[in-house]
Order: structure tokens, then C-alpha cells, then sequence
């Protein structure tokens, strides 16, 4: 049986504006030898019947990245506030924070708090106000980037990591940053919970300030007392990864997942259980 063979795919997009159908294009699979593969584009231009070839990759689509991903916004994490008033997250591709280097490159738009609204027939409210967007990349995934209780909530933003604080009673609140600038999202935020017992925030931070690479990764806390920029304090570190701190009812004990290298969280990881002493 001989080993050179042509499989041939043809490509035709449907229901889409006529500008968007210049080509029709073919892809080409030559196998010409054992285990040696070469894969070739071929575009017909329907003006003037004209056969391109590029090498795989290289071929232009008329169907960009952007036309896909920002026809539509997205939902994202829920919360309930003490009122039972309903809160989710809701990425909007199509507004870019022309300030932020990581949305221009990535085209993320922004990522905004909605709050439902409160009569039937009414628009939902939007929080996040147009120059933040709540949003954070710790451990890369990122996730858990906002927490409500009372009429507040804290929340990460994405053009600098920074937390910060925000009154959800009006849209028209300024966000208050809690934690310092370093002129860069050189710190990144996720997961926090609050602290009655002694009135703080408590959340994993990711550091990169000593290993871009290697971030350091800690459980800390901000006092909430306290109404100026402060550094957080560590609660637990020495591990490489943590996630999920939960307190009990009372504030007295909490409890977290942590796992090292070269694990993964569900290959290998531990749950532990702390006490708090009287200073927290």
C-alpha cells in the first residue's frame, strides 16, 4: 500500500455578511513520507480565480478574533447580598481599557459588577464604574475577584491588581484602593472572605516582587479599620500554593488548601485548619 496519499477539506463559511466571504479556502494535508507531514493552505480569490499558498498558519482569515469574541458579553461568578439582592459579573468584550497593556494585547474588555434590578421591568445597574474592571489573574486562572458583605463590596482590578473598596448602595460611589501601588500588577488578589471578629478582609495574594517567574504566594489579611493604603500582613506562607481560606461562625479558626510543586491541586493538595490567637 503506498505511503503518499492528498487529503483534501474544503472550508465554506455560512451565514455571514458578504464581506466576510472574499475566499474560499482549501486546506491541503501531504503526506509524503512516514511520519513527515506538511500542511498547505490554498486560497482562491473569487475576483480573479488566483491560487495563494502559504505554509499552515500563515493564511488570513477573514474571520478575525475579534468578530468571534466580541459579538457577545459573558456571565460570570453570582453573589447574594445580605438583602437578598442579586449581584453577577458580566465580561464586555467590546469595552477595551485602552490604558491597561494586558487589554490591549489580549482584547479582554472589561469584566463589570452588575446588580439586578429591583423592580420587574427595570435595567439591571452596573457598580464598576467605566475606568475599572473587576477582574484578577492570581495563579494565572485567576477567579475570586470580588466578595460582598453588608453594603460593600472588595473587589480586584485588572489594569493594576490593586484591591479596593466600594459602596454597592450607589453606581455613582468611587472605588477606595486598599492596598498599595506599586507601580505595576506586580501583586494580585483572589478569593477573600471578610472577618468579623476583627474587622478585615482576608484573602491569597500572589507576589512577584522578588521572582516575576515564581510568584510567592501567602494567605493575608487587611484591616478594614483602617482607612489609609496599607501593606497586607501574612497569615500563612512557606508552601507554593494556596486557595480557599474559609473562617467559622466565631472567627476563631480557619481553614485553607495548599499544595507544592510539582503538584497539582487535585493530584496532590492538604487541607489545614488554624487557630487565631487574641491579636488576630
Amino acid at each position: 500500500m503506498p505511503l503518499s496519499a492528498i487529503a483534501t477539506l474544503t472550508r465554506y463559511p455560512i451565514s455571514l455578511p458578504s464581506s466576510f466571504l472574499p475566499d474560499i479556502t482549501r486546506f491541503v494535508l501531504v503526506k509524503h513520507h512516514r511520519r513527515k507531514h506538511r500542511l498547505m493552505t490554498m486560497a482562491y480569490t473569487s475576483s480573479t480565480d488566483e491560487k495563494i499558498t502559504a505554509p499552515y498558519g500563515s493564511w488570513k482569515s477573514p474571520i478575525t478574533a475579534d468578530f468571534v469574541s466580541g459579538a457577545e458579553k459573558g456571565l460570570g461568578a453570582t453573589a447574594v447580598d445580605d438583602l437578598g439582592r442579586l449581584f453577577w459579573l458580566e465580561s464586555r468584550p467590546l469595552e477595551s481599557d485602552s490604558s491597561s497593556r494586558f487589554c490591549c494585547l489580549l482584547k479582554c474588555g472589561r469584566s463589570v459588577l452588575v446588580k439586578a434590578p429591583e423592580k420587574a421591568g427595570d435595567e439591571p445597574v452596573d457598580i464598576t464604574p467605566k475606568e475599572f474592571s473587576v477582574q484578577t489573574v492570581a495563579q494565572e486562572y485567576g477567579g475570586g475577584a470580588f466578595r460582598i458583605v453588608g453594603d460593600t463590596v472588595i473587589f480586584s482590578n485588572y489594569k493594576d491588581q490593586r484591591l479596593y473598596k466600594q459602596s454597592i448602595q450607589s453606581a455613582d460611589s468611587s472605588p477606595l484602593p486598599l492596598t498599595p501601588d506599586y507601580g505595576g500588577p506586580l501583586a494580585c488578589y483572589a478569593d477573600g472572605v471578610f472577618d468579623s471578629r476583627f474587622n478585615r478582609y482576608v484573602t491569597v495574594r500572589e507576589d512577584r516582587h522578588e521572582d516575576h517567574l515564581n510568584a510567592t504566594t501567602t494567605i493575608v489579611s487587611l484591616n478594614l479599620n483602617e482607612h489609609n493604603i496599607q501593606e497586607p500582613g501574612v497569615l500563612v506562607g512557606g508552601n507554593d500554593f494556596y486557595a480557599f481560606p474559609r473562617l467559622d461562625p466565631k472567627g476563631e479558626r480557619m481553614a485553607w488548601i495548599e499544595w507544592g510543586h510539582r503538584n497539582m491541586p487535585w493530584d496532590k493538595s492538604e487541607l489545614w485548619v488554624g487557630y487565631f490567637s487574641e491579636n488576630g
